[in-house]
């Protein structure tokens, strides 16, 4: 198969997302000439998962914030000039977003590739099936690449490598070396995700009998009452991290822990691609979906629990998927990694 020059498309801002696209770009990488537009915030966590070998494109969603309407058209218009002076064999789109749709339209490219539920699919010259009601979001990613490539996707994580030692905070450089540590990610981008707040607070409590060092892991204004609410509970030392570590610093602490502990959020699924054990705690978000395509992950659910009619957003059962999961149950896995 000859080498062909593309443009990869993936510029979602969620660090799940992300992570699970990550064979699927590896598998484009090893196969092609790749320039890879991701978003701004993505861009350190692809260099330790690919290394070089590849163009890195940042989508600056974090300048495009703080500008106005006017500064915003401008960047978008830098951003697809900097694009077009390149003829591309391909573009591949991953993400299938409007933002992507209109990037394929407007970049010079002899193929355009993406999935069939593309915003725009006028843009395309090749959209792929899928069904997402019954696949997991890493096929969302692979069966375009598959498209593309010719060959199969391995259907797995791809496993991050040791990430090397950043400079870390000062809340964690105080932690003594022989402390095990147990990292908590309490809180998720949705409330119905989240286990109870005081089930986190007394799983704490536990893991200090147990001799583990608790770090709690949070970012953004919401997730700060959550993180507050289990310190008020807690009667040992834990460190809060909230608001402290990039992406290269939460991954070079979670592959130096122990075990990591949270809901379904991009951290969990992070933390799932690093080879540190994981237990997820899975409310009503469909597992066929979502559920950590990862070896070294333990998933906890009771969805058999729900009413067939149940939405993630619209519980008839007040959301016992989540809350029938235990303390009892989490600790005799937390037991089972000594």
């Amino acid at each position: 198969m000859c080498t062909l020059r593309l443009l990869v498309l993936l510029p979602t801002r969620f660090l799940g997302n992300f992570v699970i696209s990550l064979q699927a770009i590896a598998a484009l990488v090893r196969a092609h000439d790749v320039d890879l537009l991701i978003d701004d915030r993505h861009t350190s966590l692809v260099r330790v998962a690919l290394g070089s070998g590849f163009n890195t494109i940042a989508y600056p969603r974090s300048e495009l914030k703080a500008l106005g309407p006017v500064g915003q058209l401008r960047a978008f218009t830098g951003l697809v000039t900097h694009l077009r002076r390149e003829r591309y064999d391909a573009v591949v789109d991953l993400d299938g977003t409007s933002l992507s749709s209109n990037l394929v339209a407007l970049v010079r490219a002899r193929r355009r590739t993406g999935p069939d539920f593309a915003r725009h699919p006028r843009f395309y010259d090749e959209r792929v099936a899928m069904d997402q009601a019954t696949q997991h979001c890493f096929d969302d990613y692979a069966k375009v690449v598959e498209a593309v490539t010719g060959q199969q996707v391995e259907r797995q994580y791809l496993k991050l490598p040791d990430v090397p030692a950043p400079t870390m905070p000062a809340s964690i450089q105080s932690i003594p070396n022989e402390q095990r540590l147990i990292c908590l990610h309490p809180s998720a981008s949705k409330s119905y995700k989240e286990w109870p707040a005081s089930r986190f607070a007394a799983l704490s409590e536990e893991l200090h009998a147990r001799n583990f060092h608790v770090v709690l892991l949070g970012a953004g204004a919401s997730e700060r009452q959550t993180i507050s609410h289990i310190r008020e509970h807690s009667n040992h030392p834990l460190t809060d991290t909230h608001n402290q570590l990039d992406i290269s610093q939460l991954t070079w602490l979670i592959q130096k822990s122990h075990l990591y502990i949270g809901n379904d959020s991009g951290p969990m699924h992070l933390a799932a691609s690093t080879g540190t054990p994981v237990i997820a705690l899975f409310g009503p978000t469909e597992l066929i979906r979502w559920q950590p395509l990862s070896d070294t992950t333990t998933v906890l659910s009771h969805q058999q629990l729900c009413h067939r009619n149940c939405q993630p957003e619209a519980c008839l059962g007040s959301y016992r998927c989540m809350s029938a999961i235990t303390l009892e149950e989490v600790l005799t896995i937390v037991d089972t990694h000594g």
